[in-house]
């Protein structure tokens, strides 16, 4: 009989910027089976890409595989998403896949975009400290990293993010697919489909009105309720027949924040 080898992948994610041990050490350190890069993209150039370089040398050398990615990183919903597809693709291929998140280096965004997404789906975010680092009036054309000397790598405490049930999040996708918002009784027909809506009671005739008014009140209590009044994500329209239930801006982030992972 074959034992199945079940082995830990250790994934690192970072943000180019000026720097380049702040980077590479902990990756390393840490002995990475695979680092993803985020470059810095506008139109007409990649920003600190003398430094992405030297970081892909260095990591390469320790046999790292490295994998470059190109971000808006001035754009928290852009970021979040491809956190969350590495996150998706590498626990896929292997659920005992360990996520290491670099805050250090980046923007202010990308520092709390990936800190948030350490919280939703159970990474390690990391700092790291360096002995010496050199003021704006140092810096030069010349200059490739903003730090030196001895690293070292700190991990903030994570304290646990309020986010929705992965169901909540299946039931807010269902509603996002049609634009302009979907009617109660679509609504219920399409939880049924994806086996989202839970009723108690059995019933042998599928014709039976109180079937009806039992997956009517399961939907109103497990996501109608919620969605309105917890997490303020959706608005159920007045009208006394033929409700429309539509997403409000909160409810639209919520969607792109969580389209690719709940």
């Amino acid at each position: 009989m074959k034992i199945r080898k079940f082995y830990i992948n250790r994934i690192h994610i970072a943000f180019q910027g000026p720097e380049v041990e702040r980077i590479s050490y902990p990756i390393i350190q840490i002995k990475a089976d695979r680092a993803y890069i985020f470059i810095f993209q506008d139109e007409s150039t990649e920003k600190f890409i003398k430094q992405y370089h030297l970081i892909e040398k260095q990591l390469k050398e320790s046999n790292i595989e490295v994998v470059q990615k190109g971000v808006n990183i001035h754009n928290y919903i852009e970021i979040i998403q491809n956190i969350s597809k590495i996150i998706k693709s590498e626990r896929e291929e292997n659920p005992n896949t360990e996520i290491f998140i670099n805050l250090s280096v980046g923007t202010k965004l990308t520092a709390i975009a990936a800190m948030d997404a350490c919280r939703f789906w159970d990474c390690i975010p990391y700092y790291v400290i360096a002995e010496h680092y050199i003021s704006e009036l140092e810096v030069t054309k010349n200059t490739i990293a903003l730090s030196s000397g001895k690293m070292e790598i700190f991990q903030p405490p994570i304290f646990k993010l309020n986010k929705p049930k992965p169901n909540i999040i299946e039931a807010l996708k269902i509603i996002a697919v049609k634009e302009g918002g979907i009617h109660k009784k679509e609504f219920r027909k399409k939880l049924l489909a994806k086996n989202l809506l839970k009723i108690q009671k059995k019933y042998d005739d599928p014709k039976d009105p109180n079937k009806l008014s039992a997956e009517y009140m399961a939907m109103n209590h497990q996501y109608l309720k919620p969605l309105q009044d917890e997490w303020e994500y959706i608005h159920v329209s007045d009208a006394r027949r033929n409700q429309k239930i539509t997403l409000t801006e909160l409810g639209e982030e919520a969607v792109q924040i969580f389209k690719y992972l709940s």
